[in-house]
């Protein structure tokens, strides 16, 4: 099969690699439709995150089932599904304490970062990490589920309700789904982005999008007061800057990964003002709520502007602002959600 992999020379190409196949009896082989373009992709592709290699990279997928295992019963040929790609062991102390998203495993089971990745023509994944994809989703609009899911499992931990005031720094897609899923659980929410594209484009889902370019943060503020409840820094790089904007008894959700940023904070100002720092990776059980705001709420499924050929890959790339010739060197994007199809 054609697969998209990132070899140990910094390569990134086609290659024609070994079908999976079947071979534990809980295992699905699914024929991959669509798999979306991640920030950690982009991020193993510029060296800026470590990886396996050579690994076929990709993890947002949906696809139709070929064939299964003989112990699996929730799924047949035929069957449209999405994956969940954070395999957990569901035996160690943190799957076992409700924190699979911190497996001990996962190390060597996360799917496009430790084992290869859905980037390719077929993968098999193992049934208790499938869902149903429902019939209001196409398989572009199914691999927002992964994404979405991370973003619900962040706002969970925060102190969010229908009446606070939500600011989102950051409107990559990542950004646009914390904007739109606050709005939907009623909170008045604002948002900042230096790129004029993902503004525009933000402004088109009906999302109060700022150009923050010039003038960095001054001017945003809710209706009622000066600061926000919850800050959401999208970008990785900003705590510094966006803590003067969270509220007395507000949160900041630390979302981005960047890990050569680092900050100095006074802890006597968060015990002061009585705000929590929060940062959140991965999915905890947040796939099916996901799945339902994807089926329930249109205007999520706008922020896949593009679908692509997998053989596209490097006008996706450029496309996002990353040259594949110049070792991932970035610029100003013209896309949101790109989505590859093999």
């Amino acid at each position: 099969m054609r697969a998209l992999v990132r070899g140990e020379n910094n390569t990134l190409s086609i290659r024609q690699v070994r079908d999976p196949d079947v071979v534990n009896a809980d295992d699905v082989l699914i024929r991959v439709r669509a798999t979306g373009i991640c920030g950690t992709d982009i991020h193993i592709v510029s060296g800026a995150y470590p990886a396996k290699l050579p690994l076929i990279l990709g993890h947002e997928s949906t696809g139709e089932v070929i064939r299964v295992g003989s112990a699996v019963e929730r799924f047949r040929a035929g069957d449209r599904v999405v994956l969940d790609p954070t395999f957990t062991c569901g035996q160690c102390f943190y799957c076992r304490s409700d924190r699979p998203n911190y497996c001990a495993e996962k190390a060597t089971t996360e799917t496009g970062v430790a084992r290869d990745g859905t980037f390719a023509e077929l993968h098999v994944a193992r049934e208790a990490f499938l869902h149903s994809l429902p019939k209001e989703l196409d398989f572009a609009a199914g691999t927002l589920t992964e994404p979405l899911a991370c973003v619900l499992q962040a706002l969970r931990q925060t102190r969010l309700h229908a009446h606070s005031r939500v600011l989102v720094m950051g409107l990559g897609p990542l950004g646009l789904m914390f904007s739109l899923a606050a709005q939907f659980m009623g909170c008045e929410v604002h948002a900042a982005d230096i790129a004029g594209y993902r503004v525009e484009r933000a402004r088109e889902l009906g999302i109060a999008a700022q150009d923050c370019s010039r003038d960095p943060l001054v001017a945003l503020a809710p209706s009622n007061g000066e600061r926000f409840d919850i800050v959401v820094d999208t970008s990785g790089c900003m705590l510094e800057k966006l803590l003067p904007k969270v509220d007395r008894g507000g949160d900041l959700l630390l979302i981005g990964l960047n890990y050569r940023y680092e900050a100095s904070i006074k802890p006597s100002y968060l015990t002061d003002n009585g705000i929590r720092l929060i940062g959140s990776i991965d999915t905890n059980r947040t796939f099916a709520p996901a799945l339902e705001m994807l089926r329930r709420h249109a205007p999520l499924r706008g922020i896949v502007s593009h679908s692509l050929g997998l053989e596209r890959f490097a006008d996706a790339f450029e496309l996002l602002g990353v040259s594949l010739h110049s070792g991932g060197g970035r610029s100003a994007p013209r896309a949101n959600k790109i989505v590859l199809e093999p």
